[in-house]
């Protein structure tokens, strides 16, 4: 049934590449399961571990020799949590996988945001522990990431309800957070048949490929965590329309090198494109580069470095941009209508003038309420020209950006058409995009 899926004219299905971000709150233990997770699958050394494990002594974090597998920078070490969005790649038996290491803390929602564009699937984790789980799910960051993935079109959700061996392993404290979570990732519109969850233990290693503590074996009899990857479903893959890279990182070695992921089209070595919104003239692919091997094109769903010429000036370039094909380039504008959701925790009513950092695809910029058009119902319109949007409603606005982005409606282009928008470190509203103005 996975695989029993209506084909459209402009898409086909990927059946092995899937790009997942990792989120949740902090200390959920992101980092420690998939660092654990590519040790079991032998793609870090013994060698590596053991100097990890030294490290960690040395600097009083025991815990963290796995986490530091995809948590490398000295700042993301000193402070014991991760900053930037990690990438790495590994296979399954069925699934190409690109992991996105995303940060759960809230001063670094941004880059989770970056990390989340990119993704198909998402892996939340949170912590069984008493009053750890309570923490994160009430207070902390896990109700807006999954607020976020969402917003940003991920469909399919696996919930690894992680260090399940400092519970001993309890079935009754993993159906609690179960039944505490799953009511909250329906109301944000998650399908149930799209939620899965996992009891695991990312530093015990337990329940990640395979699982052998009889206290869980006693009662829990589905798959293991990266068994629930490998059978993530199939994406659909706009191969058959325009190209669409929205940038999220460039640097420069021998060339200047943009990354990001293919939302649409396929690129070849040679095309010529162009990137909007920007003064660089149109110049043409040098390489292509697709979990860390060249290949001569990559297509939707590929998460991709391609390579310009080194006479493209790296400072007309920046995450947010979108790569397109010189023959076909994307629109840019600063006026959109949009259909929005206000967020139940908003602190502050929603009016005319109302500052936000908008957030789409990879782009973050400054932007202004400009109208408010209508309140929404179940049957349409109920309230025309509001004086306020309050928190739970559904509107229609008119936003204006500080400076030109790429942008479409939802209808022709998703990726570029799905918006978050925040205000004082905190989600107010979700929306997509209805017309360029």
């Amino acid at each position: 049934d996975v695989y029993r899926y209506k084909m459209t004219e402009e898409a086909t299905f990927d059946e092995r590449n899937v790009s997942i971000v990792v989120i949740g709150h902090v200390d959920s233990g992101k980092s420690t399961i998939m660092g654990h997770i590519l040790y079991k699958l032998e793609m870090v050394s013994d060698k590596t571990m053991h100097k990890n494990k030294k490290l960690c002594k040395d600097t009083g974090k025991q815990s963290f020799h796995f986490a530091w597998v995809l948590d490398e920078q000295s700042d993301e070490r000193e402070h014991g949590v991760t900053m930037d969005v990690g990438t790495t790649h590994f296979d399954t038996e069925h699934r190409h996988v690109t992991l996105l290491d995303a940060p759960g803390h809230k001063d670094f929602v941004s880059n989770m945001i970056t990390g989340a564009s990119q993704a198909d699937a998402a892996l939340l984790v949170v912590n069984a522990v008493t009053g750890e789980f309570e923490s994160g799910f009430d207070n902390g960051q896990t109700k807006e990431h999954v607020i976020l993935v969402k917003s940003l079109g991920v469909r399919e959700l696996v919930v690894a309800v992680n260090k399940m061996d400092m519970v001993e392993y309890s079935e009754k404290r993993y159906t609690q957070v179960v039944d505490s979570i799953k009511p909250f990732l329906l109301q944000s519109n998650f399908k149930e048949a799209d939620i899965r969850f996992c009891p695991c233990s990312g530093l015990q290693g337990e329940n990640l490929k395979e699982v052998t503590e009889e206290a869980l074996t006693s009662w829990y009899k589905g798959p293991t965590l990266l068994e629930m990857v490998d059978t993530l479903k199939p994406v659909e893959r706009l191969t058959n329309k325009p190209l669409c890279l929205p940038i999220a990182d460039v640097f420069k070695t021998t060339s200047v090198t943009i990354a990001g992921k293919i939302e649409a089209g396929v690129v070849h070595i040679g095309d010529k494109i162009s990137i909007n919104p920007s003064t660089c003239d149109a110049v043409a692919v040098k390489s292509i580069t697709v979990s860390d091997e060249q290949v001569k094109e990559a297509r939707a769903g590929d998460n991709v470095e391609l390579a310009l010429p080194a006479s493209v000036d790296i400072n007309c370039l920046s995450p947010g941009m979108v790569l397109c094909s010189a023959g076909a380039p994307l629109p840019v504008h600063t006026k959109f209508s949009a259909q929005i959701i206000i967020m139940q925790g908003v602190r502050r009513p929603i009016t005319n003038g109302y500052n936000l950092l908008l957030y789409l695809h990879t782009a973050e910029q400054q932007a202004v309420v400009t109208k408010l058009v209508a309140v929404l119902g179940k049957g349409g319109v109920t309230q025309k020209a509001p004086r306020c949007l309050m928190k739970g409603q559904s509107a229609l606005v008119e936003i204006t950006t500080s400076r030109p982005i790429c942008v479409a409606p939802f209808t022709e282009l998703k990726p570029l058409g799905r918006f978050t928008c925040r205000d004082g470190g905190e989600t107010v509203a979700v929306g997509i995009v209805k017309e360029l103005l």
